[in-house]
């Protein structure tokens, strides 16, 4: 290819450049004039909407059917475009698991862009506690891994927090990394450290490789990588952001047993999210601890052909002789034919409570 050409195409992309600025500059004012409207309407309620975001991400990249940027990065692209101008009507707070440079700060990044206030909490209670008292505007908790199953600490929070509502939801891949504070060979290792899930999530990894080395379980992988750069000839299980985050020095890449390793995370507030179309929705039922009860909850379901994608079975800590089940399903709680099944299982005698409708991951 020629100079000519070279810079042909350099002037067209500059000329794209300045049409994009204009056109963001254009978008943002409307956003900021929506947020005037909005104050004036209701000047205590936050401008995060995750059912508007939803619908923005679905009509972008339903029209990105043969486009050369995949759907992952156009999102990527208006993930920050939505932060960014939503960052001009309000600079929203969100609480994650802390500390800094675990995959709950990823999440919050994946979900949220860069344009908010990250406030790393000591557990997932203290995140609930932030939201319930108004000390931020979201959280984001861990519910389910992939291979390590349910975090029981979220459900438990869901439970004894009646004024907190799921308003979203996260799915991010989980890769892990093994790094270490200081250079030296991994054969020269003392222990390995990272938090329990993390070490379980790559448990085959380290007996091939490491054989039967200590194991130091730690509040979070942000802890191990803190405890591994003050410590010598410790290897921790980090993610990519810790690694550059605590400038620690990158041994071995994607060490997790399972590539298809998923963690997924909730979204909590105090309002409600109107409906998107592809939504969930988030309850629990108490039933009676007696033969059949299971079947009583699952039938009002099935008869409404209402697809159940995750039920959590077990003993009731507020009844000793109750059953908890933890349900996620597709659909709106505003939806009638779940309405419909809700009262058929009340109708039952058992007890049901609904933590929140939301859109589907996108």
């Amino acid at each position: 290819m020629s100079d000519k050409n070279l810079k042909g195409l350099r002037n067209k992309i500059d000329k794209i450049d300045q049409e994009l600025y204009a056109l963001i500059q254009k978008r943002a004012s409307h956003a900021v004039a929506i947020g005037k409207i909005k104050s004036k309407v209701s000047s205590s309620s936050s401008f995060y909407k995750p059912d508007r975001e939803a619908k923005i991400l679905r009509n972008i990249l339903k029209a990105n059917d043969k486009g050369l940027l995949p759907d992952s990065k156009i999102r990527t692209i208006y993930k920050e475009l939505i932060s960014g101008c939503l960052s001009l009507e309000e600079v929203l707070k969100v609480a994650y698991l802390g500390p800094e440079g675990t995959h709950s700060e990823a999440a919050v990044y994946n979900q949220f862009g860069s344009q908010v206030t990250r406030k790393p909490a000591a557990t997932i209670d203290d995140v609930f506690f932030q939201v319930t008292h108004n000390e931020v505007n979201v959280g984001v908790v861990p519910v389910e891994n992939s291979s390590e199953g349910v975090i029981n600490t979220t459900l438990n929070c869901l439970a004894d927090s009646e004024n907190i509502n799921i308003i979203g939801e996260i799915n991010l891949d989980i890769d892990h990394q093994l790094a270490s504070g200081n250079k030296f060979k991994i054969d020269e290792a003392f222990a390995i450290a990272s938090h329990p899930q993390a070490l379980g999530q790559c448990s085959k990894w380290i007996e091939k490789n490491l054989g039967n080395i200590k194991r130091l379980e730690m509040p979070s992988s942000a802890v191990a990588a803190k405890y591994a750069k003050d410590n010598k000839n410790i290897l921790c299980i980090v993610n990519s952001m810790a690694v550059e985050k605590y400038k620690l020095k990158l041994l071995k890449t994607n060490i997790q047993d399972f590539s298809a390793n998923k963690t997924r995370f909730l979204i909590i507030g105090k309002h409600e999210v109107n409906k998107t179309g592809r939504d969930k929705t988030s309850f629990l039922i108490q039933t009676p601890n007696k033969p059949g009860s299971l079947l009583s909850v699952l039938k009002p379901f099935d008869k409404r052909k209402i697809n159940l994608s995750k039920i959590e079975t077990r003993p009731s800590r507020g009844n000793i002789n109750s059953h908890d089940f933890f349900v996620d399903c597709e659909g709106h709680i505003k939806d009638q034919k779940l309405r419909l099944a809700i009262k058929d299982v009340i109708n039952t005698g058992a007890i049901v409570r609904n933590f929140g409708s939301y859109p589907e991951y996108i």
